[in-house]
């Protein structure tokens, strides 16, 4: 067996099921032990964070799986850099690397309003309320980061201004969830792909988490969604997945040029081609596409864009298209300026009225920096 020293270490979580039985017969132990090692990286009741804790197999195969470097893939978030917005919003911030090079990247909880009451010792003045504890109670969403850094720049993210650190393993994805789940004593039940980084860049690693997500840990394909600012050729081969996730594209703007402006890749690939792929996912999957739209003011905010965005989105989709308007959330640094109420009110208005369904994105965790287009994987 090799030792620890010369072992690179080896994730066992995120690996599908055949691959652990594979890790596994090497050590000529029982099936079952399979089963046992796949209950300590998921079941709540039982998963634990170190191979050494896995108190369901026996210590000499525990130190058989740690002597040939294997690790559970669990990584604590870093408690200096995390924090709790009082709306319940949670971000925390981990670390990846070889130990010589360490970056970080940041995952968000995002509890329903229903996961809390009001404080008793308050009454619920001054704000103060009370997290629901109940494993299935109410609804939360995990907000995930697939890389480390981002390369895409868009002009109105912090991510983007980090350039790109590197990818995320499968097992730090799934991490990212099971990490939350236990900070908030919930599971999770929804999870999206909006962190930081460009999930189609790292497709391997993030259909290999979404499987393990929908398969070992629980959480149904439809309550998944994967967010992409586009990336020529990526939503067909997507596509052959076969997922059963929402793809939600990151629009930004009704015309070639505004989005070229605030995203510069989209030089590369034309908003008509980009529409036309969205309709070939749509076609192949039969999944929903929801497009995101980040108002800037005065970029891309006017009435005269939100009529050309909802025909053009009219066009390509009848009435199936859903477009998220998301006010943009203030980030140090950035020369961009938030609508005023009124102006994205008119917008969803003028979507309304070429036919377009529309919502408007709540902010949350404003004041923990843990908002949309704002994670910047700061340590503390």
């Amino acid at each position: 067996a090799r030792s620890m020293a010369t072992a690179r270490a080896q994730a066992l979580l995120a690996l599908a099921k055949h691959e652990l039985a594979n890790a596994l017969q090497r050590y000529a132990v029982p099936r079952y032990r399979v089963d046992q090692v796949h209950q300590s990286l998921y079941n709540p009741k039982a998963r634990v964070e170190d191979v050494a804790h896995m108190t369901l197999i026996p210590l000499a195969l525990r130190e058989a799986l740690i002597g040939d470097g294997y690790v559970t893939g669990r990584v604590k978030p870093l408690e200096s850099a995390s924090t709790l917005a009082s709306d319940g919003t949670g971000k925390m911030v981990f670390v990846t690397g070889d130990g010589l090079k360490t970056n970080t990247y940041e995952a968000v909880g995002i509890p329903d309003s229903s996961c809390f009451v009001p404080d008793s010792s308050a009454g619920g003045r001054d704000g103060n309320f009370t997290l629901v504890r109940g494993w299935e109670k109410n609804r939360l969403t995990a907000c995930v980061s697939s890389q480390s850094g981002c390369a895409m720049k868009c002009s109105f993210c912090a991510t983007g201004k980090l350039g790109f650190k590197q990818n995320l393993s499968a097992a730090e994805i799934v991490n990212q969830v099971l990490a939350l789940e236990d900070a908030y004593a919930k599971r999770v039940s929804n999870v999206v792909f909006m962190g930081m980084g460009e999930p189609m860049l790292n497709m391997n690693e993030v259909v290999k988490a979404i499987r393990t997500l929908n398969e070992d840990v629980g959480i149904g394909g439809r309550s998944i969604t994967v967010s992409t600012v586009g990336i020529p050729n990526a939503m067909a081969k997507f596509a052959k997945h076969k997922l059963q996730c929402t793809l939600a594209v990151s629009l930004h703007a009704s015309d070639q040029v505004t989005r070229e402006k605030i995203v510069p890749s989209a030089k590369y690939y034309p908003i008509e081609q980009l529409i036309e792929d969205s309709k070939s996912y749509f076609k192949e999957t039969g999944r929903r596409v929801t497009f995101e739209y980040t108002l800037l003011a005065g970029v891309n905010d006017s009435v005269y864009q939100a009529r050309s965005l909802g025909r053009m989105l009219k066009r390509a989709f009848g009435s199936g298209a859903h477009v998220n308007v998301i006010p943009w959330n203030n980030v140090d640094g950035i020369n961009h300026t938030r609508p005023s109420g009124n102006v994205i009110h008119k917008f969803c208005g003028a979507l309304a009225a070429e036919g377009v369904n529309q919502s408007i994105r709540r902010t949350r965790g404003l004041e923990s920096n843990a908002a949309c287009g704002q994670l910047a994987g700061q340590r503390a």
